[in-house]
């Protein structure tokens, strides 16, 4: 097996005027991957892309693709990467079919190549209909797809989106989601995903990493992050009465958390059976009708908060140590 990564930023530092955005940022993304990076707005995930693509350079450190350096094989990284940015890459007053023939053409592709490909993408993205309609005059979902299909014009290894269901509503971003779940599988494309909407990346990405103060603390699967920063499991229950307070007040008599969310109450214990069985006999003593329960990991977004407050507590720490 090639020990040498697929992508890798090594040592990386970016600068804007006074402002340093990344600091030391070390990552790894092996092929095949729906790999997300995830991070508050302004934390340098678009910046991270940027740089993967060539459109900035880094102060520090090196990033590459298969082992060569990005910034001297720029060739190459056009060949093999399509990239969507967050603001859209298609030209809203070229036509769908137009859109494909400039995308094509802008990566090297042979007239009949690009001829050939078009009805592949349309078909693939349900655009069949939309040939000749202008880019700016399709709905906000088919824009998206249009987006992406762009980027997929000249068949590449690696598929870059940035923040790629920002400002859809939820049903379009369903669509999206399950689109690049076949793109990952059926084209065979490493795909690297920025987004700050964490519940959509954990069913998403097989992998991720969380970028925060200027730096990857963490990455890896969902479960692993999961298991290694929350040992936690969640009870999530809904009674019929729904008055939960006397249940927290008797979790907290054994030094367990919980709260009230909603139409439930979520209990967090590393004993999930022994708190569940716990929780059960109080509900038969009341004579409370149990509605709903679930038992699971906490989510990554709880995951995200909880790395990211251990991080700011540290720094914090160190700076009154100074």
């Amino acid at each position: 097996m090639d020990p040498t990564p697929f992508i890798e930023f090594k040592d990386i530092t970016k600068i804007f005027g006074k402002k340093v955005v990344l600091d030391g940022v070390n990552l790894e993304i092996p092929e095949g991957e729906i790999f997300g990076i995830i991070g508050k707005s302004g934390s340098g995930k678009s910046t991270l892309l940027n740089l993967l693509v060539g459109f900035l350079r880094p102060e520090k450190g090196i990033v590459s693709y298969k082992g060569r350096d990005v910034k001297k094989n720029i060739a190459n990284v056009d060949e093999e990467f399509g990239f969507t940015a967050q603001e859209g890459s298609f030209y809203p007053k070229l036509t769908v079919k137009e859109n494909l023939e400039y995308f094509g053409s802008m990566y090297g592709m042979p007239k009949h190549e690009i001829d050939e490909k078009i009805p592949v993408l349309l078909e693939q993205f349900d655009l069949s209909d939309t040939l000749n309609v202008l880019g700016g005059n399709l709905s906000k979902g088919m824009q998206k797809r249009l987006d992406i299909a762009c980027g997929l014009v000249h068949d590449p290894k690696v598929l870059i989106l940035d923040e790629p269901t920002e400002d859809l509503d939820p049903l379009l971003r369903k669509e999206i989601l399950k689109l690049l779940h076949k793109i990952n599988k059926n084209n065979n494309v490493t795909i690297l995903i920025t987004s700050h909407l964490l519940d959509e990346m954990e069913i998403l990405c097989t992998k991720i990493a969380i970028l925060h103060d200027k730096e990857i603390l963490e990455s890896g699967t969902v479960n692993e992050l999961k298991y290694k920063y929350s040992r936690n499991m969640e009870i999530k229950l809904e009674t019929y009465s729904g008055n939960y307070g006397w249940i927290i007040k008797e979790l907290k008599k054994k030094d367990l958390k919980a709260v009230q969310k909603g139409h439930k109450v979520i209990i967090f214990t590393p004993r999930a059976e022994e708190t569940l069985d716990f929780v059960m006999g109080l509900l038969k003593e009341k004579k409370e009708k149990l509605m709903d329960v679930d038992v699971d990991k906490p989510t990554l977004n709880e995951v995200f908060e909880d790395i990211t407050k251990k991080q700011n507590e540290t720094i914090r720490d160190i700076k009154k140590k100074l």
